[in-house]
């Protein structure tokens, strides 16, 4: 879909107002951290790198902040869409709970999406290190509150939404069990903590204030406990190392853009005009030519509205069934709308069929905004300008991921 798209904007065919282009990185790297070594996980790391065909070596910003968590301080890695932030709060954690089992951690996701899809993340890499899967547990709004108390007791690391922790867990802090786990609480991660801003960030800050001065009273009879440690990570904070010490009051380094080491396709990016009141039918022909003369690859598209999210995907999928000769072109069937209001179940058979093919675009809401990944995404438009700079980042980073991307704002001259 990528030289569809770039032979569209070429042909004359839509008014490009302006387009430039996001230059190609190379990646850098840097040698794992020793202290990885100490448990299984540096050796998984040693092979998983190998067979990346770079042995021993993470990207660079992994390896720095990695070794600033290792020595014990607070990190925020404020680096762009796609460049392994997961990596690094998921081997550390695991390096943890692995060096001393009584260690727990709590990983607090945004939202529920989210939760579900860095689940099979982790769990991937618990299975690379050869370990039961139980050792992470996920608790949302999706899991019954009979199971709850079985998950906190046998996890050690608990993938959680900040609104049940407040609602359920500090709710439940004279059950023994929530008080062992607040007790042998060791870390707090923080994903896609941009987020946390505005009436929820200053909820959470909250949140954060109670969980230490809860894990500060279980502590008392200890007389040197190890200080609590944060991570958060974010691709769109200007701020970071602020933002996180007003959200925790504690002090962070920031491992930002100036040390990112992932490496960067090449991306175009372009303004597309249309008619005032007509965006969402420039961004249906647009949609249909990249599904008619895009043989490989899939697109997204964002709309601020639940209603264009729907008639969009419609009005396309429409289009391209009334297309003559569809005999050796897969193309019925095959954009999804995404919005919230679906069911976990409808929202995660969107997103396999999104990564196996068989839809080749979705049209979303903000919904598919943060951190979902979709590493066959080469084309995304936006139908009118986006809400934010963060929204945007954040839209442009949903594309381009394994190779050349295009990025396509439809709206007025």
């Amino acid at each position: 879909m990528y030289k569809a798209i770039c032979d569209i904007l070429q042909s004359g065919e839509f008014s490009v107002v302006e387009s430039f282009n996001v230059p190609n990185r190379d990646a850098q790297y840097e040698r794992i951290p020793d202290m990885l070594f100490e448990s299984q996980v540096g050796n998984y790391l040693e092979k998983w790198s190998s067979d990346l065909g770079q042995p021993g070596r993470l990207w660079q910003h992994q390896a720095q902040a990695l070794k600033a968590l290792g020595r014990g301080e607070n990190v925020v890695v404020s680096t762009g869409t796609a460049s392994g932030k997961s990596l690094i709060f998921r081997t550390i954690a695991l390096h943890k709970v692995l060096r001393d089992p009584s260690s727990r951690v709590i990983v607090f996701y945004p939202l529920k999406a989210l939760v579900s899809d860095q689940l099979i993340g982790w769990r991937e890499l618990i299975r690379g290190l050869g370990l039961d899967e139980s050792i992470v547990g996920q608790i949302d709004g999706s899991i019954p509150v009979k199971e709850r108390d079985g998950i906190i007791e046998n996890a050690r690391i608990i993938i959680m939404t900040p609104d049940v922790c407040q609602t359920w867990l500090m709710s439940r802090m004279a059950m023994p069990m929530i008080k062992t786990f607040i007790r042998n609480m060791s870390t707090i991660v923080m994903d896609e903590a941009h987020t946390l801003e505005g009436v929820f960030g200053s909820n959470f800050a909250f949140l954060i204030r109670r969980m230490i001065a809860a894990r500060n009273h279980l502590l008392s009879d200890v007389e040197s406990p190890q200080p609590l440690q944060f991570i958060a990570a974010t691709a769109t904070i200007s701020n970071p190392r602020e933002h996180m010490k007003m959200l925790t009051g504690a002090k962070f380094t920031a491992i930002d853009h100036e040390a990112e080491g992932a490496p960067r396709y090449e991306r175009v990016v372009a303004h597309v005009a249309s008619p005032e009141g007509e965006e969402l039918k420039v961004a249906k022909e647009l949609q249909q030519s990249v599904l008619t003369n895009g043989k490989e690859g899939a697109f997204i598209t964002f709309v601020d509205s639940r209603k264009g999210v729907e008639s969009l995907a419609l009005a396309t999928q429409q289009s391209v069934e009334s297309v003559d000769d569809l005999s050796d072109n897969p193309l019925v069937a095959t954009v999804a709308p995404y919005r919230a209001g679906f069911t976990p179940g409808d929202r995660r058979s969107i997103e396999e069929k999104l990564r196996s093919g068989e839809h080749r675009g979705v049209v979303s809401t903000s919904a598919l905004e943060l951190g979902i990944d979709f590493s066959n995404l080469s084309v995304g438009f936006n139908v009118n300008v986006p809400p934010s700079r963060k929204a945007y980042r954040q839209r442009l980073g949903r594309i381009g991921r394994n190779g050349p991307g295009a990025f396509i704002v439809i709206g007025p001259p």
